[in-house]
């Protein structure tokens, strides 16, 4: 949807007593652009976390002498600018590593085998259909949000790293709302509204604070709706090779 849509409905709701974006004033100036693209972009990082509006992969090579691996874009392949001895994701110049990762979902080896994400009680094991030996993978964790630990590195081997993405954000310099989109599906944007609203009111007086709050309990329940509903049932399983996987 267009951005002019979403300052339409601000207007006409969630801003329409308030000076910033209110019916009287006109609506939603170039100047209050600042602020209100800014709770914008805050509202969907916040719906692009708790949903899986966009997932990507990335694949990282491996090396013995590295555990912990960063998604981080300095140590991209591609980042020419990184002093990183070492980089380990394999990115290319048309698809590049964006530092957009909001949650790590899943990860697979080379052969695209998903390993036991966080499972501290043991390993998983998986038999080629080829036949070959029974082999057994380790399980990797994430101890932070963006970055994968393996225990035991195998050098020269991938894995494919399965993310929850952020969206790209709004940016005002030269922002036209008619022709801007809000990569948002239309089921989400009333709770996108909600979570403009707690923004917006939060930051005034004490009585005006209470409606953010109020606000942001809609938010809430907007997005227990949401998963209720499941409107982004997504199978993000994945077994193909990794020399058939891309990633985004």
């Amino acid at each position: 949807m267009k951005l002019s849509t979403v300052f339409q409905q601000l207007t006409h709701g969630e801003l329409s007593q308030l000076d910033i974006g209110g019916a009287e004033n006109a609506g939603i100036q170039v100047c209050d652009y600042v602020k209100v693209v800014g709770h914008i972009n805050l509202a969907l990082t916040e719906l692009y976390t708790r949903f899986p509006l966009k997932v990507a992969e990335v694949i990282v090579q491996q090396y013995d002498h590295i555990q912990t691996y960063y998604l981080d874009s300095k140590f991209a392949k591609t980042n020419s600018e990184s002093d990183e001895p070492v980089k380990y994701i394999m990115d290319s110049q048309f698809q590049p590593f964006l530092d957009n990762v909001n949650k790590i979902e899943q990860v697979f080896n080379e052969e695209g085998v998903p390993l036991l994400l966080n499972d501290f009680d043991g390993c998983c094991s998986h038999t080629p259909a080829s036949g070959m030996d029974h082999q057994v993978y380790h399980p990797v964790y994430t101890p932070t949000y963006n970055s994968i630990q393996v225990p035991q590195p195998e050098k020269e081997n991938n894995m494919i790293i399965t993310y929850r993405a952020d969206h790209d954000p709004i940016l005002v310099p030269g922002l036209d709302p008619s022709t801007t989109e809000v990569a948002i599906p239309p089921g989400y944007l009333q709770a996108l509204l909600l979570f403009v609203g707690s923004r917006v009111y939060a930051g005034m007086n004490a009585d005006q604070g209470n409606e953010g709050n109020t606000y942001y309990q809609k938010f809430e329940a907007a997005c227990a709706k949401l998963t209720e509903l499941n409107l982004m049932n997504r199978d993000t399983k994945h077994n193909s090779k990794l020399d058939c996987a891309g990633w985004v």
